[in-house]
């Protein structure tokens, strides 16, 4: 596993939430040094660790762990699915096209 790009998503949610290092390592009782090396990925969480910061960030373990497992993209699709079901229907036919094009030139690189 790359603790870095874990650490990045962890630092990403964290950002997004609007939370500074010493705020989210208040929120899980870490030290700001602790934190920071996490997020660096200097460091890796126990899993007691990494399931505090989850919920302090009020997200899951696919948020953080999409460039590190496999078995994530199948939230990501649905992620896609559900903003693409948000546009209109002219819309989404457009992307789908594009979708399409990407799929066949992914099929035939395999």
């Amino acid at each position: 596993m790359d603790a870095r790009l874990v650490g990045k998503r962890i630092q990403a949610v964290r950002k997004a939430r609007g939370l500074t290092q010493e705020q989210l390592s208040q929120m899980v009782d870490l030290s700001p040094n602790y934190l920071s090396n996490i997020e660096t990925g200097l460091k890796t969480p126990k899993l007691d660790t990494f399931v505090e910061i989850m919920n302090a960030l009020q997200c899951d373990a696919n948020a953080l762990l999409a460039d590190v497992v496999d078995a994530t993209t199948t939230q990501e699709s649905g992620q896609i699915s559900k903003a693409l079901a948000e546009l209109p229907a002219s819309e989404q036919r457009r992307i789908m096209k594009v979708i399409q094009v990407l799929i066949n030139e992914a099929k035939d690189q395999m």
